[in-house]
């Protein structure tokens, strides 16, 4: 026998808040029991947060089987973005996992933005997929790869027919954003879902914006990190869907890729993201992209080159000729930390509230001082352009019996790798696996490895080596 919706008044938020307030006997996991085993040296503030760390008691539902408070809250997610919609506790990860397993099975094709995720090229490794890559634009000056356009979505669907699925990322890293009414009406012709990985995009709603979420622009399936760009914790995430997409396959999928421990935390935060979207009003919205214009006109007005993308809350200082990587760390010294650092530029992503003026004053102050600390980038060839690749190509898939050798750089090139290196941040692949190793790609990262940028690689990497696949003829 099913149980029926239990709906109640209150939000999810208001739910723990009762819970805590009656001060209930705890004979339940996790092991802090309700915060009254700990250490004394445990902050105060961690301390007074432990109580509301809880689990699936009766009247506090299961996001796995949701029938009551979590149920509500995800209605009237739904509600918001006018589609169907669920929190997720592991991140954009979980959700692009779960988005590409319910639409394409093993074996079967999907075409995906080359500057996609390393979230994206797992799922599609591990869900055994066979990906087209569709390169994006350029931006012209910067070199900054920006979105796929729908020229290129037309030549993949017409030289590699067969597709279950298109996968694109907008808003990128940089906030810019596809043109995806165009792309998702094409695709309709063809009975090909799109499904979006838009980790930046939750804050994309109001209808005043020149672009909006992809969720009302024709997408069947929408991924957002609500911490990334909204008042929840991080791993906080949703994914909302359309009726085209199977319900069966995707909560599968979800239950599959994300924990059966979920941390109610994380969803109080995703229902109070929730909430504050709900409440910004018309004057609100107004008053917050002035503010950021503003900002960005001091820094012009500074002296800086600034980018900004359809997305007003991501800003790229264009530091050329001086070193954006060095930059960055004369701005951590002075308490400014930032979201990516590049050669030749820097990112930040602004709050979705209003910046008054004193902040915008002192912040670009001491941006401005932090510059003249920065030296000339001494030769041009440590910047470099997105990797020049086709526009449209066919990856490699490898499988798990494939043999391997490790080669040095140069002796790698014109070979296929048989792993994937990644910048991070932004969390895009440089090399993926199954891809061609290049001069122009070796050189990058010879040079990042000299200039210590992050990157997420195997140890043999920073000694400027790397696995290839061995062809037997």
């Amino acid at each position: 026998m099913t149980r029926r919706s239990k709906k109640n008044p209150f939000t999810f938020m208001e739910v723990l808040e009762q819970h805590v307030r009656e001060s209930r006997v705890s004979f339940h996991v996790p092991g802090h029991h309700n915060g009254t085993v700990h250490d004394p040296s445990l902050p105060t503030a961690f301390h007074k947060i432990m109580p509301y760390d809880l689990t699936e008691l009766e009247h506090l539902d299961d996001l796995h089987q949701a029938e009551g408070i979590i149920q509500q809250g995800e209605e009237a997610l739904g509600t918001l973005y006018k589609s169907k919609s669920k929190w997720l506790v592991n991140g954009s990860t979980a959700g692009n996992w779960s988005m590409l397993a319910a639409t394409v099975k093993r074996g079967e094709r999907v075409y995906v933005q080359r500057n996609s995720h390393k979230s994206v090229w797992n799922a599609i490794e591990w869900l055994g997929l066979e990906p087209i890559l569709l390169s994006p634009e350029l931006e012209r000056g910067s070199g900054i790869p920006t979105v796929v356009n729908l020229a290129t979505v037309q030549e993949a669907v017409e030289r590699y027919p067969g597709g279950k699925a298109l996968l694109l990322t907008s808003p990128t890293y940089y906030g810019d954003m596809a043109d995806i009414q165009a792309i998702s009406t094409y695709l309709n012709q063809h009975m090909i879902p799109l499904l979006v990985d838009e980790a930046h995009g939750a804050h994309l709603i109001y209808d005043g914006l020149p672009r909006r979420s992809a969720i009302f622009e024709g997408a069947s399936a929408v991924v957002q990190s609500a911490h990334k760009t909204l008042p929840a914790f991080t791993m906080g995430a949703w994914l909302h869907y359309k009726e085209n997409v199977d319900e069966n396959r995707l909560f599968h999928a979800l239950s599959s890729f994300q924990t059966s421990s979920p941390s109610y935390l994380i969803m109080a935060s995703l229902d109070h993201a929730r909430t504050y979207l709900e409440h910004l009003t018309e004057r609100d919205w107004s008053s917050i992209q002035t503010s950021h214009f503003a900002f960005v006109m001091e820094l012009k007005r500074a002296g800086f080159a600034v980018k900004v993308g359809d997305d007003f809350t991501k800003v790229t200082i264009l530091t050329y000729p001086k070193n954006g990587l060095i930059f960055s760390r004369h701005l951590a010294s002075i308490g400014i930390d930032i979201e990516l650092a590049a050669e030749d530029h820097v990112l930040l992503c602004l709050p979705l509230r209003e910046i008054k003026m004193e902040e915008i004053h002192h912040w670009v102050k001491l941006i401005q001082n932090a510059s003249k600390h920065v030296p000339l980038i001494e030769d041009d060839e440590t910047i470099y352009p997105y990797p020049s690749t086709e526009q449209v190509s066919k990856l490699t898939v490898l499988h798990d019996v494939v043999k391997t050798v490790r080669l040095s750089f140069q002796d790698a090139v014109g070979q296929i790798a048989a792993e994937t290196i990644i910048s991070y941040p932004p969390g895009i692949p440089w090399i993926l696996k199954g891809e061609m190793v290049t001069e122009e790609k070796v050189r990058v990262l010879v040079e990042w490895i000299s200039l210590g940028r992050k990157l997420q690689a195997s140890r043999h990497v920073m000694m400027k080596q790397i696995d290839v696949i061995v062809e037997e003829f």
